[in-house]
């Protein structure tokens, strides 16, 4: 059953038609995964959806009792808030039940008879309330989230006003994933994520009740998380059951079936045109008119196919013209430090022609400091940098922000070829053709061009500059899934050699044979792409966690018994928080805990609320005893959690 619908939506921008008779619905439980090509009113879909934009024509209803929230792009906070107070203010329904109860609390304190029995019955109803919002579980589920997501416990304490652009989209991401509205609506909601939140952001929108609709870039999230593909171009929408892959598999046979429909009608209306021709003024002159007039009935229709190669593609080709030393870069004990935050110490590394290698790590990692330490534009604290014979580096910066604003297109890529050989302004053209910059689109202003179309600008200097190496600081920043896919053939015939940072594990799969891993202070070496790294890292952890299930099943070994040792002066006897009581326990065993002992502080509390254990004064202390034993409990068990997830 459809929980929301766009009915036959029509939406013009002056005289381009955005969206024509479309129509869409979600389904309850659904992962749809929105995809099309830069421009094509994706976030407008989701605005008028949301009512947020009306459309000139159609409806748009999202059912009775459905929540729906919408991950924007620009999030605005309070900039008086914290991290951790803006977060909060998710829970801003359970909060105000959380005051509700205990208002009622107080009154019930005061009160005996029937009006402590009216108050009860409300406080029942409100404490339902709040349980099914989330209840006392809410503080766990806040952190969680907030550490899953990227956002450090080291910035919750910080104004919202210090936080980086992509601090501000996480923390907009964790607000609208603690919320948990039955129907999410996210544009790009991995923008700015490292690949660690990514997957923290997967294995969340895997287990989330509602449905969701992902606008997505991510080719790997799609595969991984959608059930449904739809796929907005020529103003409307067509569906493709399955994930990414499935409907790549269906786009294709889809366009190749109505590229030979259209090559077949085109040759038969060539025919007609001929015989019309030949025989228009002959003894045939009554048939031909009469072709004559079928034909222009069908010309003037919605018959007539549009062949699909019309359609507007990016069509790259890298090439070079040195060939480079067997040697291409050698690495040795390489250090750099910001003040006390060590990047790495002592990593070394070599890279010989024709390899291909991606370059992953946590944000902050030092990823691009990296790729500018070996292009000599950042200095290290320590180490030997080493590049071979030969050869010509090209650098894609992903900042795009080294353009002259004041130059056109054409300007631009004059003054930025640097190294290649000569080139002619009709080499200039057609490169920029081959990235849709075509016509009068070569005198655009640099200053009024997209992120997408300064992207193709840096790739056309790459393109014109031909170099045997490659240096990719997240090339595929800013392109739509189709000009991802043009570079990535590019690259698949690139003869020289590429070093490359990315977050796109879709991207890294088709593009790279060699992995470096950045992890602080070190690095890994792997030979393999992302998904072979991925595949070690789940083997290595399942290893581990049958190790820990053998370990938990073995007995203890016999211990002598010694005497107890005192506690530190400044310590209370007892022991059981410096201990920690449940390191021996596994992370799934951990979560189990915690959720028990959440229950057992809810039930503790709905104790409070009954009105016999108000009148009598030892079951009341019992409880809020037992309350106090409880709390104390989960919070032993959620700083284990806590410590082993940071």
């Amino acid at each position: 059953m459809a929980i929301a619908s766009l009915n036959n939506i029509e939406k013009h921008f002056g005289q381009r038609a955005l969206f024509d008779h479309l129509n869409f619905a979600v389904d309850r439980g659904e992962r749809v995964g929105l995809v099309g090509d830069n421009g094509t009113g994706k976030s407008t879909l989701f605005k008028i959806l949301l009512g947020e934009m009306t459309a000139d024509v159609g409806t748009a209803s999202i059912s009775k009792n459905i929540k729906a929230a919408m991950l924007q792009q620009d999030p605005v906070f309070d900039q008086q808030n914290t991290v951790l107070d803006e977060a909060e203010l998710a829970f801003a329904e359970l909060h105000d039940l959380s005051h509700r109860m205990r208002d009622l609390e107080h009154e019930m304190a005061d009160q005996t008879g029937d009006a402590l029995e009216k108050t009860l019955d409300r406080y029942q109803t409100v404490q339902h309330a709040f349980d099914l919002a989330g209840g006392y579980a809410w503080q766990h589920k806040l952190h969680a989230t907030l550490l899953g997501i990227g956002l450090e416990r080291t910035i919750w304490e910080q104004s919202v006003s210090t936080l980086s652009g992509g601090q501000r989209s996480r923390l907009a991401l964790a607000k609208l994933l603690i919320a948990q509205p039955d129907l999410l609506l996210l544009d790009e909601p991995t923008n700015h994520l490292d690949l660690a939140a990514i997957e923290w952001l997967e294995r969340y929108l895997a287990d989330f009740s509602g449905a969701a609709v992902v606008i997505s870039h991510d080719r790997y999230l799609l595969d991984r998380l959608a059930t449904r593909i739809v796929w907005l171009t020529r103003s409307q929408l067509n569906n493709y059951p399955g994930n990414y892959s499935a409907f790549v598999v269906q786009r294709d046979l889809q366009q190749l079936s109505q590229q030979r429909a259209y090559e077949q009608q085109k040759g038969d209306i060539d025919k007609q045109q001929e015989y019309i021709r030949r025989f228009g003024a002959g003894q045939r002159a009554r048939q031909a008119k009469g072709r004559e007039k079928r034909l222009t009935r069908l010309l003037d229709s919605d018959a007539i196919l549009d062949p699909v190669l019309k359609q507007k593609n990016i069509h790259l080709s890298l090439d070079t013209e040195r060939r480079a030393g067997d040697q291409v870069l050698a690495v040795k004990e390489l250090t750099k430090a910001y003040g006390p935050r060590l990047l790495w110490k002592d990593i070394a590394f070599t890279v010989k022609r024709g390899e291909r290698v991606g370059i992953i790590g946590p944000n902050g990692a030092g990823k691009t400091t990296l790729l500018e330490a070996l292009l000599g534009q950042r200095e290290v604290d320590a180490g030997d940098i080493r590049w071979g014979a030969n050869l010509h580096v090209g650098y894609y910066d992903q900042s795009l922000d080294e353009f002259d604003l004041e130059n056109t297109v054409m300007e631009e890529i004059r003054a930025n070829i640097e190294g290649g050989p000569p080139v002619s302004d009709q080499e200039v053209r057609s490169t920029l053709g081959m990235l849709l910059f075509r016509g009068d689109d070569v005198h655009k202003s640099m200053s009024v061009l997209s992120g997408g179309e300064r992207a193709r600008v840096a790739l056309a200097q790459l393109l014109l500059e031909r170099p045997n190496v490659l240096l990719l600081d997240e090339p595929t920043n800013h392109l739509d899934i189709a000009s991802r896919e043009a570079l990535e053939v590019a690259l698949s015939g690139f003869p020289g050699t590429i070093l490359c940072v990315s977050h796109d594990r879709y991207f890294l799969d088709k593009t790279v044979r060699r992995m470096l891993v950045l992890q602080p202070p070190g690095l890994i070496d792997f030979e393999g792409n992302y998904s072979g790294y991925a595949a070690k890292l789940r083997t290595e952890k399942n290893a581990q966690r049958e190790q820990q299930k053998s370990n938990d099943r073995k007995p203890a070994p016999a211990k002598a018994k010694r005497p107890p040792t005192p506690p530190p002066a400044n310590r209370p006897a007892g022991g059981n928080v410096y201990q920690r009581p449940f390191g021996r326990l596994s992370t799934k065993d951990l979560e189990k805990q915690i959720a028990q002992a959440e229950a057992e502080v809810q039930a503790t509390q709905r104790e409070f609320a009954r009105g016999e254990v108000f009148r009598d004064p030892k079951r009341g202390k019992k409880a809020q005893a037992d309350y106090e034993a409880l709390t104390e409990k989960l919070e032993q068990l959620e700083a284990e959690y806590f410590e082993r997830k940071e």
